[in-house]
């Protein structure tokens, strides 16, 4: 499937949750509707987990999943993600495809990291500084050090 088709399907799944968001649906019934093609069409279109990630913190070089050590993180939560595909006009694979890009950095964290995250109240929010460009200011407040992720 190209990136087309699934930037379409995606659109897709975004006018259904805004139509059903104006319809009153709680985010809590609709946000797996989104999360999931967003997940499977466009994160996972590269392979696994491991090859999709842009950065993994330093701490997390060599890591692999199966051990309970290795966390893959948006580092943009996923809520903002929702709400800016949520509130875009016109919805088009165009505008899907920005905000995807801008908002959807994936990162390998080791779980002392997330722990650390989810700790400072980083766990689903930005820092309240953040200036809604840098993807990576949740670890930069924290001093986790990232590097590009090499996809091994």
């Amino acid at each position: 499937m190209d990136d087309s088709i699934r930037l379409a399907l995606i659109a897709e799944a975004v006018r259904y949750c805004q139509h059903v968001a104006k319809l009153g649906m709680p985010p809590s019934c609709y946000t797996k509707a989104l999360r999931e093609p967003i997940h499977y069409l466009w994160e996972r279109r590269a392979g696994s987990k491991i090859r999709i990630a842009k950065f993994r913190s330093k701490d997390a070089v060599g890591l692999r999943f199966g051990g309970g050590e290795l966390r893959y993180d948006h580092a943009v939560p996923f809520n903002y993600l929702q709400s800016e595909l949520l509130s875009l006009s016109p919805v088009t694979e165009q505008t899907v495809a920005s905000t995807l890009e801008k908002y959807g950095t994936i990162v390998l964290i080791t779980r002392a990291e997330n722990a650390r995250l989810s700790g400072a109240g980083y766990g689903s929010r930005m820092p309240l500084d953040w200036d809604r460009t840098d993807p990576l200011a949740r670890y930069k407040a924290l001093g986790i050090e990232l590097v590009q992720n090499t996809g091994a």
